[in-house]
């Protein structure tokens, strides 16, 4: 009985390990806009898009919006692309103490991604650095109310 239970388990933990590796985070960007309280979230996995939105109303509940596969050559050029980036220089955190309300976007990297940061915290300020990923997020959403914004061009 036990090893019986025991080779489930494993057979259990390889299925979703298989389940995982196939749809592995390149990278996840949320972006929260506080004055409305509405928030983006995109996921790019290594064949899907997804956005969700959410809102801090009591009535808001995450939903899928829009959805596109990826295919293998746009996954490669889109971590390529990052790559060019330098992303090991990126801090942890860039926050401008001025404005008490505005963007607050949080970019987690993927495990396909190469940077010493895996998460990194941008409030109401503009990076070259982050406005280049957001045109690669765009590059790949084709519908425009879909598309990310950058502090100050909401």
């Amino acid at each position: 009985m036990k090893k019986n239970l025991t080779k489930l388990i494993l057979a259990l933990v390889l299925v979703l390990q298989s389940c995982h590796s196939n749809n592995s985070d390149i990278i996840q960007v949320n972006h929260f806009n506080g004055g409305s309280g509405f928030h983006l979230k995109y996921s790019i996995h290594k064949n899907l898009l997804t956005v969700k939105t959410d809102c801090d109303l009591e009535d808001c509940k995450e939903e899928v919006v829009y959805e596109r596969k990826i295919s293998i050559r746009e996954s490669r050029e889109f971590i390529s692309k990052l790559g060019l980036l330098e992303l090991d220089t990126l801090k942890n955190e860039y926050v401008n103490n001025n404005v008490l309300d505005g963007q607050y976007t949080v970019i987690y990297f993927g495990k396909l991604i190469e940077s010493k940061e895996r998460k990194v915290t941008i409030r109401n300020v503009n990076l070259p650095v982050i406005d280049s990923i957001t045109k690669y997020v765009d590059n790949l959403i084709s519908e425009k109310k879909f598309k990310l914004k950058r502090f100050g061009q909401e």
